[in-house]
């Protein structure tokens, strides 16, 4: 990898941090696209690079002092927190990004990532009435307005004021749904679909070092060289395959052999034998405009 210079650097985590929606990022959000040891050498520290790119120092969290140790379910309840923020099942990915804890304490007391969504799915089976009862309480709990506010004040709402109110949706079906907001290069939403990912990746294959040769209907979806040697300027074959999660692959029961690389927005597939090419993080590295 090509080293990395303080502008990039900087340019990753206004990206990272307005993709996350946040005003400071922690060890492991940023760790998913930058290694601590470059933000250390180019920086000093996490928190001067935070600064320099214009964020908020992020403070210790205090689940990581020694003896304060975690049980099972605080760990299991951070990530269903997760699941209620994005809808589905957190994969390894959408844990670093929303949820409490790292990955570290998830490894070390159940495994790998598919083992922690094993105990994970156990957990919330042992658990259903509890956070029935504790879905069922958020969801009643009344939104109060202020009592000045009148009928001229809620025309001056601002849409994402007027969003955070509760919309009964159970009557209408949407025409279009679209992905989080990621305003990259003309692209305002996010992928929802295999078909986005194909669009996302026509748009940076050339700077993430692809060359296309084709793309088809059958399995890999798409065939082309790779830069394998920046130095010598050599190129290898490519065979890929675009999925919207990466997990999909084994699901529609693809041969990893013939295959070089998965392209997709997320990667849930720790354990995945194809290198994979999670274009959630990889735009974060590239010019947004």
């Amino acid at each position: 990898m090509a080293k990395w210079s303080k502008e990039q650097i900087i340019e990753v985590l206004k990206n990272l941090a307005k993709q996350l929606n946040k005003d400071t990022l922690s060890t492991q959000e940023v760790a998913r696209v930058i290694s601590t040891s470059t933000i250390n050498y180019n920086f000093g520290s996490l928190g001067n690079a935070l600064e320099a790119a214009g964020l908020k120092k992020n403070e210790p969290s205090q689940h990581l002092n020694k003896g304060n140790i975690l049980t099972d379910d605080e760990l299991f309840q951070s990530l269903y927190e997760v699941e209620l923020q994005i809808g589905s099942e957190p994969g390894y990915n959408a844990n670093s990004a929303y949820g409490k804890y790292s990955f570290k304490p998830f490894k070390k007391r159940f495994g790998n990532w598919d083992e922690v969504l094993a105990y994970y799915r156990k957990w919330k089976s042992e658990n259903e009435n509890r956070l029935r009862d504790h879905d069922v309480k958020n969801a009643e709990d009344p939104i109060e307005a202020p009592e000045e506010m009148n009928d001229s004040a809620n025309d001056n709402k601002t849409p994402k004021q007027a969003s955070s109110l509760p919309l009964d949706t159970s009557k209408r079906k949407p025409s279009q749904l679209y992905g989080e907001p990621i305003d990259f290069r003309g692209l305002r939403h996010a992928p929802i679909n295999e078909q986005g990912v194909v669009f996302l990746f026509a748009m940076v294959s050339r700077e993430l070092g692809f060359s296309i040769e084709a793309v088809q209907q059958g399995f890999p979806d798409c065939e082309g060289k790779y830069l394998y040697d920046a130095k010598k300027n050599l190129w290898a074959k490519a065979r890929i395959e675009f999925e919207y999660k990466a997990s999909s692959f084994k699901e529609h029961g693809h041969d990893s052999n013939q295959c070089d690389f998965i392209v997709c927005w997320t990667n849930d597939w720790a354990e995945c034998p194809v290198d994979i090419i999670e274009l959630k993080t990889a735009i974060l590295k590239l010019p947004s405009h």
